[in-house]
């Protein structure tokens, strides 16, 4: 028998803490959609485990821990079994980094608790639940966001309308992945959803969960104002909302999304087929891994432009900036933070699996290749695959993509060694084929 629960804590700041996400200090000013975290609890009497979602641009290690730590001292749950994941919009909660402000410090330690609360409550209200899954698909509204160009070099987001666009450098994963939970009397009590596509879809100053945040408000339209939709971004790396073969989107375009996800969601819920068994097991694991290689040349040319460029104010900074100097010297200082800081990192993978049901778990912004293989291979078609979880690794490019016009593997962005995401995709697909082996939470050796 599985027991489960859900519960979310809105973890909305006070405005004027900067929105991760961008080069430029973006304050806080209004709020479009209030900020949550949100999780779920399952237990089978021998084995708890839980997954939590803020919303967050990333889920870093100095969050987690505190998290954990809590979440231990009041129900025993162990750090290895929990799921910290971010859904990564890009108007989220303030975090530290460049743009630290007084108060800082205590909001972070003040929504430690509220999300560590999250596992608390819901870990009081278990109740036996029945879990069904299922895979939608969702088509038209996420897109690569490399191009390989006319000349044949690949480049990032090369803007809307460019004549010199010739294809996609590669394709995009569109599936639904849906875990829904309703308890013995039949009543929905909540469901773990995914979906692959950057939720970068609001910009501006206004605090936002992104299209996740439609998605929760529209299926409690459905379920009742209680059911409660615990998003994981998928493997989106290398995958936006951005139709380069149009000029722009509506204001609302973060809301059409929501809604065209969840209208999906509904549709794989009603056939969704039951998860067999109620195995609890988790496996955490820590891979070491050690920072990408930088040309002595690069290296250079950052130390030129840090020299030789004055930081200018009130420009924004970006590749397709009118400044195209300041957002050199922006990826410059980058990458001298980077070159100072250490050279070997703590990789954290993880897989849970509930009955005949896993959940893959990478950390960092994983090109959607690596989503693939893992679903490719996996032992069971009851699956799920989340990024952005555990701790903030970074950009993970596949081996062919680094050019120094592709963001994602620029130093700085891309933190790790080449193989990196291959080898974590290999680990996940070796736990996933051994844990189902297990037996009350008992890995095998």
């Amino acid at each position: 028998m599985i027991r489960c629960a859900f519960y979310e804590k809105e973890i909305t700041p006070p405005l004027g803490f900067n929105l991760p996400g961008y080069f430029n200090f973006r304050p806080g000013d209004d709020v479009r959609d209030r900020l949550y975290s949100k999780a779920v609890v399952v237990d089978n009497g021998s084995v708890t485990a839980a997954i939590i979602a803020i919303d967050s641009c990333h889920a870093h290690s100095y969050l987690r821990d505190k998290v954990v730590e809590r979440i231990e001292k009041y129900t025993g749950i162990k750090s290895e079994n929990i799921v910290f994941s971010a859904n990564h919009t890009h108007t989220g909660i303030p975090l530290y980094g460049s743009y630290d402000k007084e108060g800082l410090a205590e909001y972070l330690w003040v929504i430690s608790a509220l999300i560590a609360d999250c596992v608390i409550l819901a870990y009081k209200r278990l109740v036996e639940c029945e879990l069904t899954f299922g895979i939608g698909d969702v088509q038209g509204i996420s897109f690569c966001r490399n191009y390989f160009m006319k000349n044949s070099t690949p480049r990032t987001n090369p803007g809307r309308l460019n004549p010199d666009i010739d294809k996609p450098a590669a394709g995009i994963d569109p599936e639904l992945p849906v875990l829904f939970f309703k308890d013995k009397y039949g009543s929905p009590k909540g469901a773990v959803i995914s979906f692959a596509c950057h939720q970068d879809c609001v910009g501006g100053t206004e605090l936002s969960g992104d299209f996740s945040s439609v998605l929760s408000q529209e299926l409690k339209k459905i379920y009742g104002e209680d059911f409660v939709t615990v998003f994981m971004i998928g493997a989106c790396g290398n995958i936006n909302h951005f139709d380069v073969t149009r000029a722009e989107d509506a204001p609302d375009h973060y809301a059409v999304m929501g809604k065209i996800i969840a209208s999906e969601a509904v549709k794989v819920i009603e056939k969704a087929t039951l998860v067999a068994g109620d195995e609890i097991a988790v496996k955490f694991k820590v891979l070491k891994m050690s920072r990408v290689d930088i040309e002595p040349k690069i290296l250079k040319n950052a130390e030129h432009a840090v020299e030789t460029i004055t930081p200018a104010v009130g420009v924004k900074i970006a590749a397709d900036s009118t400044d195209p100097d300041q957002y050199r010297l922006a990826m410059a200082n980058r990458l001298l933070d980077f070159i100072n800081g250490s050279d070997k990192y703590d990789v954290p993978i993880q897989v849970l699996r509930i009955g005949n049901f896993l959940l893959y778990t990478f950390p960092g912004e994983i090109f959607y290749q690596f989503g693939e293989m893992v679903k490719e291979a996996s032992p069971t078609s009851k699956y799920m695959v989340a990024t952005m979880c555990n701790a903030s690794i970074g950009y993970v490019p596949t081996r062919d993509m680094y050019y120094p016009t592709i963001y994602e593997s620029m130093p700085g962005s891309n933190k790790l060694e080449k193989e990196s995401g291959y080898i974590m995709a290999d680990e996940l697909i070796q736990i996933g084929k051994c844990i189902l082996e297990t037996k009350n939470g008992s890995f095998p050796k």
